[in-house]
């Protein structure tokens, strides 16, 4: 892509700019910025990671703003991982597709599709408060992550969440009506003794279905 761009009910990016917190243009909200009790995004030239290492459920999040740009209920989130060669942490290292997210002072909501660094996945509610979750579909197995794979998860008006890797459905979710509304976004758990930097999203796109 080399640039960052809305088309439509689109968003596309592959982080031309080096920000702590994300921004590009001030279209993104941030875990900590206007959260608080979470963490932010940081980019830099090609990619995207985690600010900090976490050492609860403190998770490095964003998602785009409303206010910028509105997304139906029927969304997307889609990214393409970067993974430093050889990198293999004796500790946990997620990425994460956010759907139908809000972030506000003191709650974060919505629905989470993670992809651990040893190929262990999960579609998991926040609930709001710090803590707060509620796992709808656990200890899933989506193969080791190489640089340059892609996942993405979509939901529907029935609340049913699929995942998708390099285009192929590998899981659909049992379907929760929770939350209709919100926005798509990305999000990062590196557990002390990571390396953030090592394991995020090289690009990332955001769309209506």
């Amino acid at each position: 892509m080399g640039f960052y761009a809305f088309q439509g009910k689109a968003y596309l990016t592959d982080f031309t700019a080096a920000e702590n917190p994300i921004s590009e243009g001030g279209i993104w909200t941030n875990g900590a910025a206007i959260g608080s009790d979470w963490n932010n995004v940081e980019s830099t030239a090609g990619k995207a990671f985690g600010s900090t290492t976490v050492t609860g459920y403190d998770d490095c999040i964003a998602h785009l703003k409303s206010s910028v740009i509105a997304f139906p209920r029927r969304q997307f989130a889609r990214g393409k991982v970067y993974r430093a060669g050889g990198y293999s942490p004796g500790v946990n290292h997620e990425i994460e597709l956010l759907l139908m997210f809000d972030i506000t002072n003191g709650n974060a909501r919505g629905y989470e599709v993670l992809w651990g660094h040893a190929g262990n996945g999960a579609v998991v509610r926040w609930n709001g408060a710090l803590n707060d979750y509620t796992p709808l579909d656990d200890a899933l197995d989506f193969g080791v992550p190489a640089h340059g794979d892609e996942l993405m998860a979509s939901i529907d008006e029935l609340g049913v969440i699929r995942v998708y890797k390099n285009g192929t459905l590998i899981r659909t979710a049992p379907a929760d009506t929770t939350f209709t509304s919100g926005q798509p976004g990305m999000g990062f758990w590196p557990n002390t003794g990571a390396t953030p930097a090592n394991y995020g999203w090289r690009a990332f796109e955001a769309g209506s279905l």
